[in-house]
């Protein structure tokens, strides 16, 4: 026992063999001392011994309880960062001993898509429960991942992927494997798919008979544990597979839902602004500095805290309690950033003359207008339009070309910068696996709060009320093709030419943490859903 301001602080592993202190500390993340707690085991039982009766069993407990909602994902990330530690100190004492291993996994995020933070997850808790985990990175070529899946002869491949667009690249994958014979299970995941998308990619389009290894979602990454655990053991294996197999011929037999329509015609009903404002300027500026501290105001906090640090199904007491640390935390994250410089909000917008012409919203070139009001087409937006209720369309917020009125779209995008991704990627390099987490987080929603102060102003510039406008960012159900990501870098070149920004062959941002939007200043524009169910299900099924 140890005195701490006048109160007696008792060890909570007072009392318990090396083993169950060593357990005690995986489960509630207390890195000091698991050295000593090894070397104390070892006198009893030999290193593989420790690994599969100590450590292997601590991480168990912790899915259990993330599964069980009784942790979120960023204390996960902290056990982790305990059994690293000690399997690091624990190896030493097994490089002689053959089979340790558990099997061996290949991870990749799939060609064209930038988002590893899954994929990293993944990594990180498979290789803590005895895998040996090749992890290619992101944006890997569906032929890199088959090629290397045969190298390292691995037991199962493992695909992540965040987008729709690149979701494609999966049954990509399984199509190439069953054309070159091969017989590697894989595994999917990402927020773009489905268990219902994982049951369908199974049947190969030749054949239209299911990939004999078969394919596997997994909603997180004790999900993926799970399935690969199954695989591996002979004893429940088979049952396992055919259960798969069994939800997979069901699905595809399962005539896709409908949605309903009330039916009608579509048309505009958005009545015309009032007022078109007049901007300070036309055509584009950067912004190559802002102040963090500023723009950190303009974080939405329970996202934040919600979204991107894992505290989405907390509540009560608990959340009051991890409010209070996240705030904490969050400042002290902001104040290392701004002294490191690991966070540089960096932006490009632009006052563009616009007119829309039914579901198309026409640019004009901005020199030109602002020049002679000369309307020579620059580019051209196509959104679609609900098939029902309101009929609304984003280009519905801007005066028709038919009416003689030339009207003003912002366009804008931001980015934190490519330091953030170094940052990111440095922390998991140095397995501080939960301090990576919430540093993504941050920088994420970092990007989104540089976003949040660019729009408020444009707001003051042009004079709009408070919460005048809407932001539509692609991606989301009114605006859902990020191909039009190519149209905004070709209206604001300086993107690439100063700051430095880029597109993928899936038309993401690099850097990851950016993001690009227009802003309509209409009194009546708002977010909307366009046929969500019909869209998903194409996509999805």
């Amino acid at each position: 026992d140890v005195q701490l301001a006048g109160r007696e602080v008792v060890d909570p592993t007072a009392g318990m063999s090396s083993e169950a202190a060593l357990h005690w500390q995986i489960v509630h993340r207390k890195k000091d001392g698991v050295e000593a707690l090894i070397d104390e085991s070892l006198r009893r039982q030999d290193a593989v011994g420790v690994l599969n009766n100590v450590l292997l069993p601590a991480m168990k407990e912790v899915g259990d309880k993330f599964g069980a909602g009784e942790l979120i994902l960023p204390f996960v990330l902290q056990s982790a960062e305990v059994m690293k530690k000690s399997v690091a100190y624990l190896e030493q004492f097994m490089e002689r001993v053959e089979g340790v291993s558990k099997g061996t996994i290949v991870l990749a995020t799939v060609y064209g898509d930038v988002h590893d933070i899954g994929k990293n997850l993944v990594k990180t808790i498979l290789s803590n429960n005895g895998y040996t985990v090749h992890d290619l990175g992101k944006q890997v070529p569906a032929n890199t991942i088959i090629e290397k899946a045969v190298e390292h002869q691995a037991d199962a491949i493992g695909l992540s992927a965040l987008l729709v667009s690149t979701s494609k690249q999966m049954p990509l994958i399984v199509n190439e494997l069953g054309r070159r014979g091969l017989h590697i299970p894989v595994l999917v995941g990402g927020a773009a798919i489905n268990r219902r998308f994982g049951r369908r990619i199974l049947f190969l389009d030749d054949t239209r008979e299911p990939y004999d290894a078969g394919v596997f979602y997994c909603k997180d990454a004790f999900e993926g544990l799970a399935v690969i655990d199954q695989l591996l053991d002979e004893s429940r294996q088979a049952q396992f597979i055919d259960a798969v197999f069994s939800e997979a011929y069901a699905e595809v037999e399962r005539k896709p839902r409908r949605r309903r329509s009330r039916g009608g015609i579509a048309r505009r009903t958005v009545r015309d602004a009032p007022v078109i404002p007049s901007p300070p300027f036309w055509g584009a500026r950067v912004v190559r500095q802002m102040p963090l501290e500023i723009v950190l105001q303009h974080l939405h906090k329970a996202e934040l805290f919600r979204l991107s640090w894992g505290a989405k199904n907390t509540q009560g007491a608990e959340w009051a309690r991890l409010v209070e640390e996240f705030e904490a935390r969050l400042l002290r994250m902001a104040k290392a950033a701004k002294r490191s410089g690991t966070l540089q909000p960096q932006a490009v917008y632009a006052y563009l003359p616009v007119n829309s012409a039914g579901d198309e919203l026409i640019v004009w070139d901005a020199a030109a207008y602002a020049a002679a009001g000369e309307k020579r087409e620059a580019a051209r937006f196509v959104f679609p339009r609900q098939s029902d209720g309101d009929f609304l369309c984003i280009s519905d917020y801007f005066a028709d070309a038919a009416g003689g009125r030339v009207d003003v779209m912002v366009l804008q995008a931001v980015t934190v910068g490519a330091v953030a991704t170094a940052e990111f990627e440095r922390l998991q390099a140095a397995n501080e696996y939960s301090e990576g987490y919430f540093f993504h987080g941050l920088a994420v929603q970092a990007a989104e709060a540089t976003a949040n102060y660019l729009t408020e102003w444009v707001r003051g510039q042009l004079k709009l009320a408070a919460g005048q406008g809407k932001r539509y960012s692609w991606g989301y159900p009114a605006c859902p093709q990020l191909e039009d990501h190519r149209l905004v870098l070709q209206l604001l070149p300086q993107l690439a030419d100063e700051l430095g920004m880029s597109l993928t062959e899936s038309w993401q941002w690099v850097p990851e943490q950016s993001t690009a939007a227009l802003f309509a200043h209409h009194p009546d524009a708002r977010y909307y859903s366009v046929g969500s169910l019909d869209r998903a299900q194409q996509i999805l099924g």
